[in-house]
């Protein structure tokens, strides 16, 4: 499950070395050349130590050359401001605030608690403050149209990169190359949101994470794309267009569980599911992206926008977004009455991905595949008990039964060390633990999992998840591209 802080965030990765729009391809050299001549003159300004100046030429630069690459216009300007890294928490905080609902925040914390994402004492939003405010380079505000800059304290700015810092690319001192990396990112962020309104696309998406960490993926994987070819001087954007998402797919596959390596502490320190939804976005959807550019050119992108992937497994299989699509199939519970001493918290949808993070030494990716569609219910309970009313759908029945078998060693996990392992998988199981019934059953393709209450209970919810209505997830009224306000 992804909690989505409503911005646009960069990781700063810095081991990553459509027709034209009418006025776009007649002005594309002289663009160009103006937006060398600015990234010139923001090198020979941070070699005189006015870095200030040297990130707004930067910038200016950038809003030069990335409508080339894209072959999309800025409407108008990006605002942009510098904010200190030792206030990003205040901001962060205030941004998350605004996003969510102290209610709706403690449903998502609570589902990935009852799912056993999270530990229970684990406190979510200092957690992702802490990981955030060290890992953000810099971020876009889809509300209110603002590139924020993030500014080191002078004795961090000047301190000695580590060895793998260094193994990476990272220099002491002022970064030029990765200052450039930066605003370039952020500003094709900027690029797409003046031209597909990101803000109403992330709305669309709010009550259900895996679609909201798929629209992730097209965002910061077209950001990454174009970030690559700022750093390959590509400013018709033909070779970073071709790049082989295949070659992009097999490197990420080996880089990406050291990923966590490169960044602070406490992302090192996080639970899994939280650095591995805050890389995804960024490096699965820049092989997602790359593998439409291949087949279509950047109008392939402008497509994506319009449609955007409903799901991680579109992400994860790029040919069930576009050859074979695939949609996710939508999952309704209906009204479910958990009985007395039980509120009902929230509902959300976990997806191939999280899946797949949950299940890494139960099956795995493998368990994961076939994800058709899923929703789950968290309820809050007498004693501060947690209880889980969860349907998920699968393609056939031999991968929701890979499923369930994975999922059942996982929920081994979550009852304690002194639980053995069953020795067999049937289609029902039901294990008692300390009071309280954990439930797998799979019934043709679809799986119902019910834990944390009684027998009379549970069997209940089972019942009441199996009737759950199904109906193929379809693009809602999409965006529509926002006039040219210029």
């Amino acid at each position: 499950m992804r909690l989505q802080v409503p911005s646009c965030l960069a990781l700063g990765l810095l081991f990553l070395s459509a027709l034209p729009h009418p006025g776009v391809a007649d002005d594309l050299k002289a663009s160009t050349a103006d937006g060398r001549k600015l990234l010139a003159e923001g090198d020979a300004l941070a070699d005189k130590g006015k870095t200030t100046d040297a990130v707004l030429s930067y910038k200016h630069a950038f809003e030069q050359l990335l409508p080339g690459m894209r072959k999309r216009p800025f409407k108008h300007e990006v605002t942009s401001d510098v904010t200190a890294r030792e206030d990003l928490k205040a901001l962060l905080v205030k941004e998350i605030d605004e996003e969510m609902t102290p209610a709706e925040f403690k449903a998502s914390e609570l589902g990935m608690k009852v799912l056993g994402l999270l530990p229970r004492d684990l406190n979510l939003k200092e957690t992702m403050v802490k990981v955030y405010s060290e890992e953000i380079a810099a971020f876009y505000d889809t509300k209110t149209k603002t590139m924020h800059l993030i500014k080191e304290p002078e004795a961090e700015a000047n301190k000695p990169p580590t060895f793998l810092e260094r193994l990476l690319g990272k220099k002491g001192g002022f970064d030029k190359d990765e200052n450039k990396t930066v605003i370039a990112h952020e500003l094709t962020h900027a690029l797409a949101d003046q031209n597909f309104d990101l803000d109403a696309m992330q709305k669309l998406a709010k009550r259900n994470d895996d679609q909201d960490l798929a629209l992730s993926a097209l965002i910061e994987g077209e950001a990454t794309l174009t970030m690559l070819g700022s750093q390959m001087d590509d400013w018709d954007g033909k070779v970073i267009r071709d790049m082989p998402a295949a070659r992009l797919d097999r490197i990420f596959s080996v880089l990406i569980p050291f990923m966590p390596m490169a960044g602070g502490a406490s992302l090192r320190e996080a639970p899994v599911i939280l650095s591995e939804t805050m890389i995804f976005p960024y490096l699965r959807g820049l092989v997602f992206c790359a593998y439409l550019t291949n087949g279509g050119g950047w109008k392939a992108l402008d497509a994506a926008y319009r449609e955007p992937p409903l799901s991680t497994e579109q992400v994860l299989h790029p040919e069930k977004y576009r050859e074979k699509p695939d949609p996710p199939t939508l999952v309704d519970l209906g009204p479910i009455d958990a009985g007395c001493g039980w509120t009902e918290a929230g509902r959300n949808v976990l997806g191939e991905m999280q899946i797949g993070v949950m299940l890494r030494r139960h099956g795995g990716k493998a368990a994961a595949e076939g994800w058709d569609g899923d929703r789950f219910a968290v309820f809050e309970g007498p004693d501060d008990r947690l209880g889980l009313a969860w349907l998920s759908t699968w393609d056939g029945e031999d991968d929701a039964r890979e499923f369930a078998r994975g999922y059942t060693r996982f929920q081994t996990t979550k009852m304690g060390a002194d639980v053995a392992e069953p020795e067999a998988f049937p289609d029902a199981s039901r294990r008692p633990h300390k009071g309280t019934i954990f439930a797998v059953e799979r019934r043709g393709s679809d799986v119902a999992v019910v834990e944390g209450f009684d027998a009379e209970t549970t069997e209940r919810l089972i019942e009441a998840a199996f009737k759950a209505r199904k109906t193929e997830m379809t693009h809602a009224a999409a965006p529509k591209e926002q006039a040219d306000a210029r």
